[in-house]
């Protein structure tokens, strides 16, 4: 079943009209209400971080997310369940992936997904938490004529609170939970895992065990191969020495115990593991917000991590679409190190502009036959989302590349306006140079191959609109441009775009 007929029965031309319409008719609307009262926030038991640093407010128990403040409350046993939910709705448009016009690789799916929730709390110092989720994403145009679509229903949390234990600073929280920091450039992921908080006045601290204990999907009867018997120690420590600025400390240590896969091994193309590691991220961050008189507002941050540990690649050679046999095994020592600082200043200007200038590094490997990896890899578990204004979060480092920082130097520009408190318009300006020229990319929508002699990959234009001035809905629309480089050889010149529109209605 979809909501969306005009994808369904004109496919590319339709969404590209219909999104701009809607997003233009959505943004009228938002004008006109400027002055509608924000949506309260779900304020269920227990502290959680405000995006400031320290946890001082409820605990949200969908950080990010919205949920109405009157949700359906029960009373079960003498104690309040609060069950809610959400429905989401994402139509996207994306063109040459693969940077070729002459590849059939235009696709649109929309994307529909039901979470389920079930709130439990005990006592002031006891809940119980329970989000599952029930997805479909069909493929409703492709130019390949290859129409394909995944359906099911996964665990995304369920897990036990205790706020406070014996009347102490100290919380715990047992089961699968979402792990999560203020700019998911360490993390942003569901777990199974333990997790410790303590918090007082100025400083929080937390310290996680995480692995994977089975499926979570109906439609998978495996842990994906990337987690599978990968434990992780994981924390951070927050000092906020300023009611708007804090310094943080994280590090992950990762232990990979996976079954090693042998050169000439054959296996199920969907079980490949193309890295086993012993990892250890270390580093900290800076951040926060200053006020200048006649000026505005000052908002920085300064991320920096170094990884080191050994890992194990495997290379595969595709036997057909569902078998593949392990190539070649290499294992190497890792010594990398990343950074991203940026600035923001809001102005008090007409309209209240902020302009954002951003810059990101992730070391790259300029010797391969040394024995040691100095490309920095981030922890596999991170998103690299971030809201600059208003309420929802979009990709910092672009909409449609999306590239892990590595091997990789990324300088962003960005202007944005507010619309309200909730709701605001962003354009933002990237350009991405390999640190060292090479003829692969860590991770990216992008599915071209450079040539490894030029390092330039390319610019990508974003315009995201954020809008969330209704007591249920949030709307966010994101149109890219992605522009090849002579990184991609004879490909630099062309293009590739996405449209993407996203409904979200809590309830």
């Amino acid at each position: 079943m979809s909501f969306t007929p005009f994808i369904i029965k004109t496919g590319k031309t339709a969404l590209l009209a219909g999104g701009a319409l809607l997003s233009l008719s959505v943004l009228a609307d938002t004008v006109v209400q400027q002055a509608t009262a924000s949506a309260q926030r779900n304020d269920n038991a227990f502290r959680q971080d405000n995006g400031d640093g320290v946890r001082k407010e409820p605990l949200r128990i969908n950080p990010g997310d919205k949920r109405p403040a009157d949700q359906f409350k029960v009373d079960v046993f003498g104690h309040p369940l609060t069950i809610g939910g959400a429905y989401e709705l994402e139509p996207r448009y994306v063109e040459d992936r693969r940077l070729d016009p002459r590849r059939d690789d235009d696709v649109a799916n929309v994307y529909q997904d039901l979470k389920l929730e079930l709130f439990y709390q005990w006592s002031k110092s006891v809940s119980f938490f329970v989000q599952s989720d029930v997805y479909y994403d069909p493929e409703v145009y492709t130019e390949s004529g290859l129409d394909q679509y995944e359906a099911g229903i996964k665990l995304t949390q369920a897990w036990l609170f205790i706020h406070q234990m014996f009347d102490s600073e100290y919380s715990l929280q047992v089961g699968r939970q979402r792990i999560a920091d203020k700019r998911q450039w360490w993390w942003n992921d569901e777990l199974d895992a333990a997790r410790i908080y303590y918090g007082e006045d100025t400083l929080f601290a937390e310290l996680a065990i995480a692995k994977e204990l089975g499926s979570k999907q109906s439609d998978q009867d495996f842990i994906d191969p990337v987690s599978d018997r990968v434990v992780r120690l994981m924390g951070d420590m927050v000092w906020q020495w300023d009611p708007k600025q804090n310094l943080s400390l994280f590090f992950l240590s990762q232990f990979d115990n996976s079954d090693n896969q042998h050169p000439g091994d054959v296996i199920r193309a969907n079980r490949k593991d193309a890295s086993d590691g012993d990892l250890n991220w270390f580093g900290g961050r800076a951040m926060g917000k200053f006020k200048i008189e006649r000026v505005g507002k000052i908002g920085y941050w300064l991320d920096s991590a170094f990884v080191f540990g050994e890992e194990t690649t495997q290379t595969f050679t595709d036997i057909n679409s569902n078998v593949s046999r392990v190539r070649a095994q290499t294992p190497r020592h890792v010594e990398a190190w990343g950074m991203d600082a940026g600035i923001t200043w809001y102005s008090n200007l007409f309209l209240e502009p902020y302009l954002t200038l951003g810059y990101a590094y992730g070391s790259g490997d300029s010797n391969p036959g040394d024995g040691t990896d100095s490309s920095y890899r981030q922890s596999g578990i991170h998103n690299n989302k971030i809201k600059l204004s208003g309420s929802q979060r979009f990709r910092y480092y672009g909409e449609l590349f999306r590239p892990e920082l590595s091997n990789l130097n990324i300088m962003t520009a960005a202007l944005g306006f507010p619309i309200s408190e909730q709701s605001s318009i962003d354009l933002l300006y990237h350009h991405y140079e390999q640190a060292t020229p090479s003829a692969t990319i860590r991770d990216s929508r992008i599915r071209a191959t450079p040539n490894g002699r030029r390092g330039t990959l390319g610019d990508e234009f974003d315009l995201v609109l954020s809008l969330d001035e209704w007591k249920h809905l949030q709307v966010q629309f994101a149109g890219s441009l992605f522009m090849a480089g002579p990184a991609f050889g004879a490909l630099e010149g062309n293009n590739s775009f996405q449209l993407d529109l996203t409904f979200k209605y809590s309830f």
